[in-house]
């Protein structure tokens, strides 16, 4: 008896498993924005907003906002939804940064399974912050191509809204700070010969 409830116990969480694949199956991602910077002058800020049409509550839209930069940066990024009761309304808004390109292609687009996995490997970071904002801290980039991805469920009567920005200012390189400090290096060093 044992072992029949142990086959049982095991088919019964495969079937909630498989349910639950299929659940995921039938959401749906979809890229409703790519834009590209190009390759950013530091310091270099810029902003971004979209209007998205109100979706099914298990989709979700997708917006890249692309940039390079040719030396190191310290990059941060604000994301912030208006919200106006059940009119205009996003759930589950979320701002990651990732390595690489925006996407390239005829919009709207519905994402496929390899494209999410190609997608989910790139991820740096995923902000953190309240349901309607969203920001990702100050860190260090090396030289490459980014993008700023939001993403959310636009489930407003009217769609949904957001506006954001992305900040990328320069970092100073490590030889010229070790060549700072050697210069200070002499000169105390002078000055203490001077002294005497």
């Amino acid at each position: 008896m044992t072992k029949m409830m142990t086959i049982a116990r095991a088919a019964a969480c495969s079937a909630i498993a498989l349910a639950s694949m299929c659940a995921d199956a039938a959401s749906t991602q979809t890229v409703v924005e790519s834009t590209s910077y190009g390759l950013l002058s530091l310091p270099a800020t810029e902003g971004f907003n979209l209007s998205v049409a109100q979706m099914p509550a298990n989709d979700t839209f997708l917006a890249d906002y692309g940039f390079s930069i040719g030396s190191n940066g310290s990059f941060s990024s604000a994301v912030v939804t208006f919200d106006l009761s059940n009119v205009f309304q996003i759930s589950g808004l979320t701002v990651t940064l990732l390595q690489g390109t925006p996407f390239s292609g005829a919009l709207p687009t519905d994402l496929d399974a390899s494209q999410i996995a190609d997608r989910d490997s790139r991820i740096i970071v995923t902000g953190s912050g309240m349901p309607t904002a969203q920001t990702i801290d100050a860190m260090t980039l090396t030289s490459g191509d980014y993008t700023v991805e939001v993403s959310g469920t636009s489930v407003g009567t009217n769609g949904g809204t957001y506006a954001g920005l992305l900040n990328v200012a320069a970092v100073p390189e490590p030889t010229g700070m070790l060549l700072g400090l050697a210069g200070l290096g002499l000169l105390a060093l002078a000055r203490r010969r001077a002294a005497r």
